[in-house]
């Protein structure tokens, strides 16, 4: 395999570990996924579908926000289980934002801004990955992406995540509304009928999505903060780039 191919494979598998995660969090009874209603106005009332509707529209409607989580990582019945750290912080369409992978043997950037995808990786998942050369070469440096390799390696983007979350929890949840905090803000809990599935949303009228944790499946647990003050990415300077872009 040639090196920009086992490039986009290997950055491909880390991005798909986030999807994969996230349409995990939560099982539907009927083996199929339910949608969430395609209206613009939030409802009112704290019943757990009214939340959840109005968390959807005002979180899909932000900004920006920073979302942080794990995920475990490892086919079934697998001699060794990977767990990633997921860090993901920019707009919520996906066009100014950062995400960084550490599955405990390397860390991955992946950097979207001004039109343009960037990937920059450490020594040890280069090493591991490829060689002592390439990583004395490339560690700590990004590399700009071709367009064709940027579309197929792309960075999940904070509006996919969060549509995963609201359409798998859909037509799941139960009745039970629980008020509580998480980290100091007052919140509501929604559990799904599964019970293997607890969405935090804020008690302060928007119901923005505070935390997700799961049971089973990949998702440990994500948290959502700095929604609306994400800071914009910026391009990296020249002298922290690769010369050689990615084809």
């Amino acid at each position: 395999m040639s090196f920009a191919r086992r490039q986009r494979t290997s950055y491909l598998v880390l991005a798909l570990a986030v999807a994969l995660a996230l349409s995990a969090c939560s099982s539907s009874t009927s083996g199929t996924t339910a949608k969430p209603s395609a209206t613009s106005v939030a409802p009112t009332g704290n019943s757990a579908v009214a939340l959840l509707e109005r968390s959807r529209i005002n979180s899909s409607a932000a900004k920006s926000v920073r979302i942080k989580g794990t995920v475990k990582n490892g086919a079934s019945g697998a001699s060794k289980e990977v767990t990633a750290k997921i860090d993901i912080a920019g707009d919520v369409t996906g066009k100014n934002n950062l995400v960084v992978v550490n599955d405990g043997t390397g860390v991955v950037e992946m950097l979207t801004v001004g039109g343009k995808s960037y990937r920059k990786a450490d020594t040890a998942y280069w090493t591991k990955n490829y060689s002592a050369a390439v990583a004395k070469t490339l560690a700590g440096k990004y590399t700009l992406l071709s367009a064709a390799s940027a579309a197929a390696t792309g960075a999940p983007t904070v509006s996919g995540l969060l549509n995963q979350i609201f359409a798998s929890a859909a037509g799941q949840l139960s009745t039970t509304v629980v008020k509580t905090q998480v980290n100091g803000v007052p919140a509501y809990l929604l559990t799904t009928k599964a019970n293997d599935t607890k969405i935090y949303v804020s008690a302060d009228g928007k119901a923005l999505l505070l935390r997700v944790e799961g049971s089973k499946g990949q998702l440990t647990a994500w948290d959502f903060t700095e929604w609306n003050a994400v800071p914009p990415a910026r391009a990296p300077a020249a002298a922290q780039l690769n010369k050689a872009p990615s084809k």
